[in-house]
């Protein structure tokens, strides 16, 4: 079984997203989501795009181990979808931060700190889909643009040694 580097730090990466999404799920109190009806509806939007995260989380570790039986590599088309996923999600998690941000300043003595620690958990996952989307433009990059990545490379891995010898 042939296992791309890429997919399975990817991997790791979506398997500690899961478990931040089931961290903010356990975080919202039953109790108070019955309480405050004027913002039911912010709850529900952390609930949906919790749902949608890990549903996103399984079938793509499921879609890598299916790859992994196959060819092991990671294609161009592969590559823009987990970019473009991953992007979306951040825009997602983005949404849930500031609703989570928000509902902790307007209430902070009930469950401030509660939905505090769910805009932490936030920041963290939209770090996460961040990082998997830099992992996949790895690829996205050479394909679409063979000179300019070569060069960015080159600027990246070597400018970091030429500047000793200036002096």
């Amino acid at each position: 079984m042939n296992f791309s580097v890429q997919l399975l730090l990817s991997s790791v990466v979506k398997i500690l997203i899961a478990l931040c999404v089931i961290a903010v799920i356990c975080l919202i109190d039953p109790s108070y989501v019955t309480a405050y009806i004027n913002i039911n509806y912010e709850i529900v939007i952390i609930y949906v795009f919790s749902a949608l995260t890990l549903l996103y989380c399984v079938v793509s570790i499921v879609m890598y181990l299916m790859m992994s039986r196959k060819e092991g590599r990671v294609t161009t088309n592969h590559s823009i979808a987990e970019v473009i996923f991953s992007l979306a999600q951040v825009i997602a998690w983005l949404i849930v931060l500031g609703v989570g941000g928000t509902i902790s300043q307007r209430t902070i003595i009930e469950s401030g700190e509660t939905f505090g620690w769910i805009g932490a958990l936030s920041g963290v996952i939209v770090g996460s889909f961040l990082l998997i989307a830099a992992i996949f433009i790895i690829n996205v990059i050479p394909s679409l643009y063979p000179f300019y990545s070569c060069y960015i490379l080159s600027i990246v891995f070597i400018s970091g040694d030429k500047r000793e010898d200036s002096l």
